[in-house]
């Protein structure tokens, strides 16, 4: 992985992403066809996220940026939870930002048309393409696409309380529909079927889980005694790793606990993969994976690793509004203050 900035935005790019890129464009060929159209899709997929980005900073987030083997993400870090309408406007600015990338490809091509055939004809080609189809595909009402959160915040703003089951199961429906038109009207298509799988088991699969565990806060959901032993053992041959300065060892228990399916199991190993790039030194990379980890379960641990990365990255400001987040997550206040590090910021934390 590399990291970078773009203004105020931290912007992390995996190894993956060009594998997934290559996949998409396996049609081209490994020419500099291929070339091009891997920095389309980077600058595309990064122009929309960055149109979350803005939007989210202008309400009061500090975003962060990922750039995946499937696409991007954006992680908002909002202090609370944003409201429907910000919700909705906040998932609109994406494809927004990637059609007005296609619209000035098209206008730079009307002031200074490239030579036939040349790569900058190629690349203003594929800009224009990508940014209507995945413009289209985005806002398609399937979680968890842009489309499926903006009718999300649609159905939470009109019923007035939480709405995920229902949204689930809408996205099933629509995600049934849609790789059925497409069936009709291009045939079978690999790709679009995996797509359109993988969309409708992930939100089966919400919905199911959504229903089971009903509306009780989720400070009292159960805990699966399997999760908890999953956890318990990536936790301890992580921790054997990183004391053995094994780091490598580590970072594969985080990502095999990561990869092992469901959200705690999901946020512990990213909690995890935190705690090591912190102890190899990646200060920038802890805080995004802690965050990333607090964002599916709002444990304290997440946001006291959230704390300690930010602060050794010099963002005091971002290590104190963790800090308050894990304080408001249950962490002991006596435990902070005891901490030689952390207890200097208690004094802004409410206890």
């Amino acid at each position: 992985m590399f990291s970078f900035r773009l203004g105020p935005f931290p912007v992390s790019v995996y190894p993956l992403f060009f594998l997934g890129a290559a996949m998409l464009g396996s049609g081209l060929g490994f020419g500099w066809e291929m070339l091009v159209w891997i920095g389309v899709v980077f600058v595309s997929i990064v122009a929309h996220e960055l149109g979350h980005a803005v939007v989210a900073r202008l309400f009061g987030g500090s975003p962060e940026i990922r750039v995946e083997m499937l696409g991007g993400v954006t992680y908002p870090q909002f202090r609370k939870p944003p409201t429907p309408l910000r919700q909705f406007v906040l998932s609109l600015a994406g494809p927004l930002a990637g059609l007005a990338l296609g619209a000035a490809a098209y206008g730079l091509t009307r002031v200074m048309p490239p030579a036939a055939g040349s790569p900058s004809a190629l690349a203003m080609f594929f800009f224009m393409e990508t940014s209507i189809v995945w413009a289209v595909f985005n806002l398609l009402p399937i979680l968890p696409l842009d489309g499926g959160q903006m009718m999300l915040a649609v159905l939470e703003g009109v019923r007035r309380k939480p709405s995920v089951t229902l949204a689930s199961w809408i996205s099933v429906v629509v995600t049934v529909a849609a790789a059925g038109l497409y069936y009709w009207y291009r045939g079978v298509s690999m790709w679009t079927l995996l797509w359109f799988g993988y969309f409708a088991f992930q939100n089966v699969t919400r919905a199911l889980a959504a229903g089971r565990a009903g509306p009780r806060p989720a400070q009292v959901q159960p805990v699966d005694p399997l999760e908890q032993a999953d956890i318990a053992r990536a936790t301890e041959a992580a921790r054997v790793a990183v004391a053995g300065r094994d780091f490598d060892a580590a970072q594969k228990e985080a990502a095999a606990l990561e990869a092992a399916g469901g959200p705690l199991r999901q946020a512990a190993g990213l909690r995890l993969r935190a705690g090591v790039e912190l102890a190899r030194g990646d200060n920038e990379t802890a805080a995004l994976l802690a965050g990333q980890s607090f964002s599916i379960v709002q444990s304290a641990e997440a946001a006291v690793v959230a704390a300690r990365a930010n602060l050794r990255a010099a963002q005091k400001e971002r290590a104190f509004n963790w800090l308050r987040r894990a304080a408001e997550a249950g962490a002991p206040v006596a435990s902070i203050q005891a901490d030689p590090e952390l207890g200097a910021l208690l004094q802004k934390v409410p206890a």
